[in-house]
């Protein structure tokens, strides 16, 4: 009987019902899709500079990370990959094994870091397809490599060119090795690009003379996973042999960058819940000024106050609850649209972005998440000012309210 009176009542003055769930909706529209595009941005740096070659979260041997030596290499274990691969949150892992050597041709020499890589789960990870610029990529067992567009200029080498390598393998002993150049790669990152050489994993093994040892196991997570959750999970799994660090620990310059800008989104929308918070208070309070008669009536007539507030309050409910649910399914399309086809940066953006080592687009997010938090921020701005109504009425004379 309540729920009827309420519904009927937020229609007996149509325009006022309208203005409000039309402030609601736009409201609830602007915030899904600034949020989205902020952290679909956000997402799309990360899987950039992080899930692209880093990893969200990796696994070394303790101590890897201050000293990152070949000697502080750890072995190949099943029960290790088998405890992590089973986590609801990891995808996948791939082993790598990485050192730093002197590469060196003709009279030219340079610093390099030489990293050992499984292809084909590297290829779960990113599309190492986009990055080959000439030759071919790696394969399992390939006794060439595989090298960053930087060296390949420094050098001025073609495919089928000969690179020479001079370091320090496992415990001392010497590294020494010839490889044919099979493909050169753009790492979309200029630092990447000018010392990054790869190889597949069993030749650095040899190269390094660090046979069934790697170096880092990186874990790739599932989309919207926490690394900070896969990491205190796997903490607890494994014993304290191992380092397990998320993105965030190796590379906390770019979790700072997210956050300062993340900070004025969030001020934006904290702006545009105040406009909306002052919208439908003003509506909630007319709506509570004009009837104050009609409460005297009902309350003279013998309508309990209790059944009257909760009358009002869910008035306020089905007024913010349509203009959300129209919020959500407006924006939804929107969001899909652009997660599907990402927004691109004119050329001459897309040109220094790509110089910088991220993809020059914006893809939204498109996670549930998003409208469903702020559907319920807006929800519960209007139970808070349902207090309003609630006071006026418990506080009513209906002899003074029946006076006009």
């Amino acid at each position: 009987m309540l729920l009827k009176l309420a519904w009927r009542n937020i229609w007996r003055n149509k325009k006022r019902s309208f203005i409000t769930i039309t402030a609601i909706l736009i409201a609830v529209f602007l915030a899904i899709i600034m949020r989205s595009l902020q952290l679909g941005m956000y997402d799309n740096m990360i899987q950039n500079v992080v899930g692209s070659y880093s990893g969200h979260v990796q696994v070394h041997s303790n101590g890897y990370w201050e000293e990152q030596t070949i000697d502080n290499a750890f072995e190949y274990n099943d029960s290790l990959i088998q405890k992590i691969e089973t986590n609801v949150d990891v995808t996948n892992t791939t082993k790598r094994i990485q050192s730093g050597c002197l590469s060196s041709n003709s009279d030219l020499s340079k610093f390099v870091f030489v990293t050992g890589i499984e292809p084909q789960k590297e290829q779960l990870m990113t599309d190492w397809n986009k990055r080959l610029i000439d030759g071919e990529l790696l394969k399992a067992n390939s006794q060439s490599i595989n090298i960053g567009k930087g060296i390949a200029k420094y050098y001025d080498l073609q495919i089928g060119d000969t690179l020479i390598f001079i370091g320090q393998g496992y415990h001392g002993m010497q590294a020494v090795g010839a490889f044919q150049v099979s493909g050169i790669l753009d790492m979309k990152n200029p630092a990447l690009n000018n010392i990054s050489v790869f190889m597949s994993l069993s030749s650095a093994q040899e190269f390094l003379s660090a046979e069934g040892l790697m170096t880092h196991l990186v874990i790739n997570k599932k989309e919207y996973s926490d690394e900070k959750e896969i990491v205190a999970s796997l903490q607890k799994d494994l014993n304290e042999n191992y380092e397990i660090m998320s993105w965030q620990e190796m590379m906390p310059e770019i979790e700072q960058v997210i956050q300062a800008d993340s900070a004025g989104g969030l001020i934006m929308i904290f702006i545009l819940y105040m406009i909306i918070t002052f919208g439908i208070f003003g509506t909630v309070l007319m709506m509570t000024q004009e009837r104050k008669y009609e409460f005297g009536v009902v309350v003279s007539i013998g309508m309990k106050k209790v059944k009257l507030m909760i009358s009002m309050v869910y008035e306020t409910i089905f007024l913010t609850s349509i203009g959300i649910l129209l919020g959500i399914l407006l924006s939804r399309p929107i969001v899909l649209h652009y997660y599907n086809n990402p927004l691109e940066f004119p050329a001459e953006e897309a040109e220094m972005m790509e110089s910088q080592g991220f993809e020059a687009v914006i893809p939204f997010m498109s996670s549930y998440d998003i409208p469903i938090t702020h559907g319920l921020i807006i929800f519960f701005i209007s139970l808070i000012i349902c207090i309003y109504p609630i006071i006026t009425i418990y506080k009513l004379n209906p002899i003074k309210a029946m006076k006009r």
